[in-house]
């Protein structure tokens, strides 16, 4: 019997990693390989009644990740977590604007409790339970949450368009703005988890009341101000597709139409666009003089769509940016798809 579990003990075994994104709709959690592959994913609706529900949905994904055949016997060496929010880096308290109950919200020590409640030790396989290299204290892998935007950076990181770098930037545009940063293969939170806050860069010489409660490059990169400027540009001579919809007072509430307009070459919709590349690149341009990345990846949905357009945020992240640095610096578009975050969480994590 002895001889038995020591045979387990010394069978080489490899270890996966728990990466869990969470958004307002949904959870998606996964068994992360050392390759960056995702071996088994399950995704659940978001739990909307109270928090104590969403971190027992969490901790019931991954209970059922670790009981899943694609396991075969695998350590579970860690878990990572990604949240749309901010991430206290003293006590990993979860705060996340908007949502009703997460303000400096305890959500690792509530998923914690609900693992060791279950009773099952999720590290080891159930051949390798008696292993005594895998005992420890506590029930359960370590635990690492962080904000998705830094997820975001180290997926690309590990295994996307800024593979095998270890200074990385990532800049996601949508309707907000997040930055992620990995600097010498570390996630940077600053002293309360707000690093890496672009949207209140201050980039013009004239204040906006709109600057007070968005920031200026939140008001002048994101989604909301194409439409903006599609109006303010738009005049009765305009002879473009886009000119004639706002004059017909067509609802012009979508940026991709007129991303897509302006590919098209709409005269207004390149102008529109040109403009908010312009701002995008200087945002960028701070990030790249004060961080010396080697790489900074465009992403979010804004950012995917803006592709195209990237060597105009370049062409304008250059006349403004250090020289030396942005020399350094690479700046490319995301490569990753819609399990970016659940495996820079993986990422994070398993590097802890």
């Amino acid at each position: 019997m002895n001889r038995s579990k020591s045979r387990i003990s010394q069978q080489p075994i490899q270890q996966l990693v728990i990466g869990i994104e969470i958004e307002r709709q949904k959870i998606a959690a996964g068994l992360v390989d050392e390759r960056a592959r995702v071996v088994s994913e399950r995704k659940i609706e978001m739990p909307q009644r109270t928090t104590r529900s969403a971190a027992a949905a969490i901790g019931g994904l991954v209970l059922n990740l670790a009981s899943m055949e694609e396991r075969n016997n695998c350590l579970i060496d860690a878990v990572g977590v990604s949240v749309p929010g901010s991430v206290d880096p003293q006590t990993e308290r979860v705060s996340i604007e908007g949502w009703k109950g997460w303000t400096r919200l305890a959500l690792r020590q509530m998923i914690e409790d609900h693992l060791s409640d279950s009773g099952y030790d999720i590290r080891s396989p159930a051949d390798h339970r008696n292993a005594r290299s895998v005992q420890s204290d506590s029930s359960h892998p370590r635990m690492v949450i962080h904000s998705r935007a830094v997820c975001l950076a180290a997926a690309e990181s590990w295994n996307g368009a800024a593979r095998g770098r270890a200074n990385v930037v990532y800049l996601s545009l949508g309707d907000v703005i997040d930055v992620g940063i990995i600097s010498g293969g570390q996630a940077i939170r600053g002293a309360g988890g707000h690093a890496g806050a672009v949207s209140w860069l201050g980039l013009s010489e004239n204040y906006k009341q709109d600057y007070q409660s968005r920031g200026c490059l939140a008001t002048e990169a994101t989604a909301a101000s194409f439409t903006r400027r599609a109006i303010e540009e738009w005049s009765d001579n305009s002879r473009s597709i886009l000119g004639k919809l706002i004059k017909a007072n067509a609802p012009i509430t979508d940026a991709g139409m007129i991303i897509r307009a302006a590919r098209g070459g709409d005269a207004l919709a390149l102008k529109v666009v040109a403009e908010n590349c312009r701002w995008i690149g200087r945002g960028m341009s701070n990030l790249i003089s004060i961080l010396n990345p080697d790489t900074v990846v465009l992403g979010g949905g804004l950012g995917k769509m803006l592709k195209p357009f990237l060597e105009v945020i370049r062409e304008e992240a250059h006349r403004w940016a250090s020289p030396q640095a942005v020399r350094e610096c690479r700046i490319v578009g995301a490569a990753l798809g819609d399990d970016a975050a659940l495996v820079g969480a993986a990422r994070l994590a398993s590097k802890y």
